[in-house]
């Protein structure tokens, strides 16, 4: 199986991230596509509450054990059979808890460069073939899981506001997956970049949009058409523990996601920069 890892990324939170991630997985998986979606955010593990349970250190393993084990030459071939979980959608799911924090801080102090950058790809290495696609919600920081992340990694979304202050973040994000291209992953390349929570109801949201559209189009980065608009159903549904597709399969903001599914779907390469 031709396997791809895609992370969805922003450094910071509250830009509709997880809810790209969540709803990316349940588009593919309804294209026919085996998915599995991994909970990487150190700071909560907003993913795992909506989609496997409301209290993750109630979970018997997860992403945490997984990095703990590859990080103490264990097997984690056990591990991983009490650590996924299959949703009623038909996608898996890798939960992880508040303790990945700890696991971010032990990578820190890794001796071992191949150990501290490179731990979660030896852990997803072992199932990569078995899905289509792995989809990563990724930690809201720059940080050294964020680079595990990026060594795992074949393609970036980048999540992004229509807000003005939102493009020195991705500048910022650009330049690290930059320098993971060159040190660590020569593989990796930006997908494209994804607005989000867009308010067409203001003219200052509007034209930010168009202003980000056409700045990173015009340095050779795809955008994606499908803009994502704000709406309450979007909010809400992070508590039913379904995706927004189940949810509100007739919503505005359901279709532009599943606009942006074909259209991630169709693009047969990205440039990279």
């Amino acid at each position: 199986m031709n396997s791809k890892t895609i992370a969805i990324c922003n450094q910071k939170g509250g830009v509709g991230k997880t809810t790209t991630a969540i709803t990316l997985s349940a588009a593919l998986t309804a294209k026919g596509k085996s998915v599995l979606l991994v909970d990487c955010d150190d700071s909560n593990p907003t993913l795992t509450k909506a989609l496997v349970s409301k209290d993750p250190s109630s979970l018997p393993s997860t992403l945490v054990d997984l990095m703990l084990f590859t990080m103490l030459d264990r097997s984690i071939t056990d591990e991983l059979t009490k650590a996924i979980y299959h949703h009623d959608e038909g996608f898996d799911v890798l939960p992880s808890t508040a303790k990945l924090a700890g696991i971010t801080m032990n990578l820190n102090v890794q001796q071992d460069n191949e150990l501290k950058n490179r731990c979660l790809a030896t852990v997803l290495a072992q199932i990569k073939s078995d899905y289509d696609y792995i989809i990563i919600d990724a930690a809201p920081a720059l940080n050294t899981l964020s680079i595990n992340i990026m060594a795992a990694t074949d393609e970036v979304v980048i999540i992004t506001q229509a807000q003005d202050a939102a493009e020195e973040g991705i500048a910022e994000l650009i330049g690290t997956v930059s320098n993971v291209r060159r040190t660590i992953n020569p593989n990796i390349i930006i997908k494209g970049l994804l607005i989000t929570m867009e308010d067409n109801r203001t003219n200052y949201s509007k034209k930010t949009s168009a202003k980000i559209q056409n700045d990173y189009t015009a340095l050779g980065m795809k955008v994606f058409g499908a803009h994502i608009p704000r709406a309450v159903k979007a909010e809400e549904f992070m508590r039913s523990g379904q995706s927004l597709l189940a949810y509100a399969p007739k919503g505005k903001v359901t279709d532009a996601y599943l606009a942006f599914a074909d259209e991630f779907l169709q693009s047969e390469e990205a440039v990279t920069i």
